[in-house]
């Protein structure tokens, strides 16, 4: 739960260092777009294996499982979101960049579990 915490909150403060300085002090598109994607793959992963540890499930840990929960997000922001919210506009590319905010994170995760890390 506490690599949940830690980690959402790191996840959070980047998304908003990104929305609100680094955006507008350089209005890069991948930064703008792309990279909020990114961050809310991690984000997500994060939430939900913050909600499965409050129950006492085991955590989203394997590549397969958190593969299919982020690109079932993703898929749900893009396709399914701009189906009832007008603003909304489906980008494939942002489904990859969820994914690859997750797989980035749960690698750090797996990094930081090895053995030895911290000594």
């Amino acid at each position: 739960m506490r690599r949940c915490v830690i980690s959402g909150g790191a996840v959070a403060g980047l998304y908003l260092l990104n929305r609100f300085l680094l955006v507008p002090l350089t209005s890069w598109r991948l930064l703008a777009w792309h990279g909020a994607d990114f961050l809310a793959g991690g984000l997500m992963l994060c939430l939900l294996n913050g909600l499965l540890a409050l129950s006492r499930r085991r955590p989203v840990e394997r590549f397969l499982p958190a593969s299919l929960f982020l690109l079932g997000c993703g898929l749900f922001w893009e396709v399914l979101t701009p189906l009832y919210l007008p603003r909304s506009v489906g980008d494939p590319w942002d489904v990859a960049a969820v994914w690859l905010g997750g797989m980035a994170l749960l690698a750090l995760w797996r990094w930081l579990d090895r053995p030895g890390w911290g000594k």
